[in-house]
């Protein structure tokens, strides 16, 4: 189990690390720099070179790529071009935004998905079945952002005072305004990961409820409910772990757009405003965290993966043998 451990994580240093001098190079490519933010319209020559040499931007760029890197492994983050607060501040109370309202869409979708898509499996062909795999359809094919601006519309224009359109209330507000403006992004958030959810556990239902051991089961007698737990799902679970894993990340990485459209005060909505605003030490922070934290759900599936399925300890453990 360790050594798998650590080869994942072997794994995920490498991913990170290219992560980092991607978003290094994409931001040194892009208009405009972070001297941006100091100088004014038409700036002097002589003011530029001054601000580029006190942002150390007159260095070489594998210089410039070395402290970034050093910057980023020893947490110093810097502070942000635009309000001078440093970034670990900023990062840190927008981060408790994202992640909160994240892992509860992730919790609550996840679990919806699950048991749809369990249901329609273990009732293949009947109405819910067609519910599932007609709706599951339809919020596959809605993009997530036209549906956060549909239902601002709907009840900021139609419907106000049923539910928040925008904003967020924090806990000290009360906490049945603070579920209830999470209720929006959260559904906008998780509605489409929940369809491809339900539609691999379904599938992979209705697999497992044809293997042989299950169809011997059912002739020697066992009750229905026994086949569907203890042998059918307990199979059909596994590939699905691989899928929640990847939703997990889609949660985290999501909110960039969805914490835009409800105008909700987390890391997506600062990724954006830094970029716009050319605050290069605040966009760098925001998306590494946004990467790390893929990366996290990722290894932590990896793990999970490794735990229920024998298959794939087999596969390892003789990997490891020759």
């Amino acid at each position: 189990m360790l050594s798998y451990l650590m080869r994942r994580m072997g794994g995920a240093v490498i991913v990170l690390f290219l992560v980092l001098t991607l978003v290094f190079l994409m931001l040194h490519a892009a208009p405009g720099g972070p001297e941006t933010a100091y100088l004014g319209n038409n700036p002097t020559p002589e003011k530029r070179a001054a601000v580029l040499e006190q942002l150390g931007l007159d260095r070489p760029l594998w210089a410039q790529y070395l402290t970034f890197v050093c910057n980023i492994v020893t947490f110093d983050l810097g502070e942000s071009l635009t309000t001078q607060t440093p970034v670990s501040e900023l990062l840190g109370d927008r981060m408790l935004v994202t992640l909160e309202l994240g892992l509860t869409a992730f919790v609550i979708w996840t679990a919806i998905g699950m048991l749809l898509g369990a249901l329609a499996g273990a009732r293949r062909g009947g109405s819910l079945d067609a519910i599932v795999r007609v709706g599951s359809v339809i919020a596959l094919s809605v993009p997530s952002f036209w549906l956060g601006l549909v239902l601002v519309l709907i009840f900021g224009l139609y419907l106000p005072g049923v539910l928040p359109s925008s904003g967020w209330a924090t806990w000290g507000e009360g906490a049945g305004l603070h579920l209830q403006s999470m209720v929006l992004p959260a559904f906008t958030l998780g509605l489409a990961a929940s369809a491809v959810i339900a539609r691999t556990l379904r599938a992979s239902m209705i697999e497992a409820l044809g293997a042989d051991h299950v169809r011997f089961g059912r002739a020697m007698g066992l009750r229905e409910r026994t086949l569907l737990s203890r042998l059918a799902l307990r199979n059909a679970v596994i590939p699905t772990v691989t899928v929640v894993g990847m939703m997990l990340g889609t949660f985290i990485g999501g909110a960039v757009l969805v914490e835009n459209v409800f105008n909700v005060p987390g890391v997506g909505q600062l990724v954006v405003s830094s970029f716009l605003a050319h605050d290069y030490p605040v966009a760098i922070a925001a998306t590494v965290w946004t990467a790390g934290a893929f990366l996290i759900a990722t290894l932590v599936v990896d793990l999970l993966y490794f735990a229920i399925d024998p298959r794939i300890r087999a596969q390892f453990l003789g990997g490891t043998a020759r």
